[in-house]
């Protein structure tokens, strides 16, 4: 009996060791720096701004940055970790960068946040001796309004965006519309509505948009960042656009048989599979 005790106590031990060391291990402890914001005219709380990055597994002068907007008043570390983007990141030599914005209309660009933000590019490329590079925009709800308010705002400076449930959208003239993804929830239903017209002006304006809807509401889903995930890969890599699928009907067909506002396109299978479900 006694011997058994010693064991389980032994036992016991040891899981709280291993389970302790796997929470370590899990916890991912991103760079950051602070951002000053004393000369905006706003009176703005909980700043110094916290701008949270991450550092590909290998880099050189070319790597490319892609933004992460969270959800309303994220915290940069939450964003990183939820969006899951690591993995894309690393393959691609990508630089991950989310600013915590708080409150002050930080979506509309034009007030304050966006000469912030492009400190803050400015800062990571000083840091890491980067060429200026266009950038990639993602982002959820009120990430999801900067990804497509900021690309307006600087659209030289943006080789694509995306947005998962949206529900304010630019009205900026589009000279040259760059890739665009944007998801939403079939019960999101004003976002829904809001996101299917804006979609239309996009393409018609010349946009490559492509569009998907799921059956949940305003939540972010794990299919809806999947498929960010991969489309983004498609976007980095430069691929080809192969096929395309017909809004509504769920069809794939001839690009010249779909009309130019519900035109979505595929840059391979993947993505063709992922729209499909």
């Amino acid at each position: 009996m006694f011997k058994l005790k010693q064991t389980i106590k032994i036992f016991c031990i040891l899981f709280c060791i291993c389970y302790s060391l796997a929470t370590v291990a899990s916890e991912v402890n991103y760079p950051h720096f602070s951002l000053p914001t004393t000369h905006y005219p706003l009176p703005l709380t909980h700043y110094p701004l916290k701008i949270v990055y991450r550092v590909p597994a290998q880099y050189n002068e070319n790597s490319r940055i892609m933004v992460l907007f969270g959800g309303r008043n994220w915290p940069g570390e939450k964003t990183l970790k939820a969006y899951g983007f690591d993995t894309l990141a690393d393959k691609h030599q990508l630089f991950l960068l989310s600013p915590s914005f708080v409150d002050h209309d930080y979506w509309e660009p034009e007030q304050w946040s966006g000469e912030v933000l492009k400190k803050a590019l400015a800062e990571l490329r000083k840091r890491y001796k980067l060429k200026k590079n266009r950038l990639y925009f993602y982002g959820y709800s009120a990430g999801g309004q900067c990804a497509n308010l900021f690309y307006a705002w600087m659209q030289d400076e943006v080789a694509a965006w995306s947005a998962h449930g949206c529900g304010v959208y630019f009205n900026a003239p589009i000279k040259e519309p760059v890739p665009a993804l944007i998801t939403c929830g079939l019960k999101d239903e004003e976002r829904f509505q809001i996101s299917r017209q804006f979609i239309y002006r996009y393409r018609e304006a010349g946009g490559q948009l492509l569009w998907k809807t799921y059956q949940g509401g305003h939540e972010l889903s794990r299919e809806a960042l999947e498929l960010a995930r991969a489309w983004f890969d498609a976007i980095l890599a430069s691929e080809n656009i192969q096929e395309y699928g017909e809004d509504d009907t769920g069809k794939i067909r001839d690009k010249n048989s779909i009309d130019l506002e519900f035109r979505n396109p595929f840059h391979n299978t993947k993505l063709r599979e992922l729209w499909l479900r």
